[in-house]
């Protein structure tokens, strides 16, 4: 592999899962019986962005001379709408707080509400995708829920969960709603598919029985940016990842350095039955650790130095 492969659900051209379901929300679209305001639920990773991308890709090719392949499903990099939803250019398709790029505000919900009074450049219908919904606060759920209460013949709101906190019940009320899973089955050809594909080299630093397949792409990116490998010891790990997190934010970041954590406290529990208490009880303390350190930004050298102290002692 020449470079590291970063994961970006928008250029994911095949579409290996939920078959059901995409052919369910054509068939909706086609009978004009779509729902308006639609909400996929679902563990972070399973393609809901990648099944939503596909279905936009389908609606607005369909017509033109690089249509999507339903047959196939696959989508043509050469068709101009795919580009515009790359380049952010598309006048019918609204993004908010895609690959988590920054948290949705107050004001972003407002400009919304100008934005779709206006008539796009193609008199088509106007897809609005909300990621990760669930960490809208009050205000921005109470101004979405007065756009969603006007009367509208051609926008559609998509919004998607990660089911990492509750959605407020006042929002939960105006969603048809979806949940979406994917087969063990389907994980391992999604990641074969994609590793293939890409010619990703993968990390043998962490299992994968229950991480899906965009985390474990993106897991495996940050492990090969951070040059971290299964000879590093557990405080290495937690050592780079960490100053990892200060430097760009990102939580995904800090589910790895947790999933590490337990995995690693997970093997020394099976090889030393007689510390078993012991070893989860030191495996909980660093977890707040770590956790603490991200909910209350804390001094990183300070967090470090007492991960450090406690592994040194267990």
């Amino acid at each position: 592999m020449n470079e590291i492969y970063q994961y970006d659900p928008l250029k994911t051209k095949k579409l290996i899962a939920h078959g059901s379901l995409f052919k369910e929300l054509i068939e909706l679209h086609e009978i004009e019986k779509l729902p308006r305001v639609m909400l996929f639920t679902g563990k972070k990773g399973i393609g809901k962005f990648t099944l939503v991308n596909h279905f936009l890709n389908y609606v607005f090719t369909k017509a033109t001379k690089h249509p999507y392949s339903f047959k196939k499903k696959e989508l043509d990099s050469s068709s101009i709408f795919y580009n515009s939803l790359l380049n952010g250019s598309s006048q019918n398709v609204i993004f908010f707080n895609r690959e988590n790029k920054q948290n949705v505000k107050i004001d972003d919900i407002r400009n919304l509400k100008s934005q779709l009074s206006k008539s796009s450049l193609v008199d088509r219908e106007r897809f609005i995708i909300i990621d990760e919904v669930e960490f809208l606060n009050v205000n921005c759920v109470n101004a979405l829920l007065k756009i969603l209460e006007e009367p509208s013949s051609n926008n559609y709101f998509i919004l998607i969960s990660n089911e990492q906190k509750k959605i407020l019940d006042t929002l939960l009320s105006r969603c048809s709603k979806t949940k979406v899973y994917l087969s063990s089955i389907d994980k391992n050809n999604i990641i074969d598919h994609l590793t293939t594909l890409y010619d990703i080299e993968i990390s043998s630093t962490f299992n994968t029985p229950d991480v899906t397949p965009g985390l474990f792409l993106r897991y495996n990116e940050i492990l090969q940016r951070n040059k971290i490998d299964s000879q590093d010891n557990i405080f290495s790990k937690i050592n780079k990842l960490l100053y990892v997190y200060k430097k760009n934010k990102d939580k995904t970041v800090i589910n790895l350095c947790n999933l590490l954590v337990e995995q690693h406290f997970y093997q020394l529990a099976i090889n030393n039955n007689n510390r078993v208490n012991l070893l989860v009880n030191l495996k909980i303390s660093i977890l707040k650790n770590i956790n603490d350190f991200v909910e209350y930004n804390l001094n990183i050298n300070s967090v470090i130095n007492t991960i450090e102290n406690k592994l040194n002692n267990r």
